[in-house]
């Protein structure tokens, strides 16, 4: 089952236990404007740009689902019932700039946990999160007792890998063109055989 999100669709998240995934700070940008997409489309009036713009919204959602990758910079916040018995907890989308804030519920109410407290690995696939100060916090509440606060995304549209950029314009001019393939903002069909080729290298393997 996938996780509840509030504020936003996120990526697809490995099967660690994640209770559930809200967005704090969504990406104040699109990593492609309309004028680039145009270019690369070849279209030249604006009586669609308010489609287009919708489309590649779309498009960049599923790539970032299909990637475990989100493009630019934005804020999460993960919730969880408990930590894993290892004690190193893969989150469910990278690149993970920074750990924010760290609050545990415990028998007093919430608490905030040192993020300095965490190692954190947020360029690996999928990223990582360790406690390096001996035994974890743990809460003292059923469910949704740890909430970890994240910045999340490879940057600004510059920072974006080409691949990843191109695939975008593809499959934007892919639904453009079979627009009846997609509703926008719902669940999407099968990615064509170029893009899942860009797409490769980046593709997080889920846990």
């Amino acid at each position: 089952m996938r996780p509840a999100v509030t504020g936003g669709r996120v990526p697809r998240p490995n099967r660690e236990t994640v209770m559930s995934l809200t967005v704090l700070e969504p990406p104040a940008v699109e990593p492609l404007t309309i004028g680039e997409l145009k270019l690369f489309l070849k279209i030249d009036d604006d009586a669609e740009d308010q489609l287009i713009a919708d489309i590649a919204r779309t498009a960049r959602r599923h790539v970032e689902d299909v990637t475990g990758k989100l493009m630019i910079t934005q804020r999460w916040r993960i919730r969880r019932d408990a930590w894993p018995p290892s004690g190193r907890l893969a989150l469910p989308f990278g690149p993970v700039q920074s750990l924010d804030e760290v609050v545990v519920t415990g028998p007093s109410g919430p608490g905030a946990v040192d993020p300095a407290h965490f190692v954190l690995d947020g360029v690996s696939a999928p990223p990582r999160l360790a406690y390096a100060q001996g035994s974890l916090p743990e809460p003292a509440v059923p469910v949704a007792g740890i909430s970890l606060d994240v910045t999340v995304g490879f940057g600004d549209p510059a920072d974006v890998p080409d691949p990843i950029l191109q695939a975008l314009r593809l499959l934007t001019g892919h639904w453009l063109e079979n627009r009846g393939l997609i509703s926008v903002g719902h669940e999407v069909a099968v990615l064509p055989r170029m893009v899942e080729a860009l797409l490769g290298p980046f593709t997080t393997r889920r846990l």
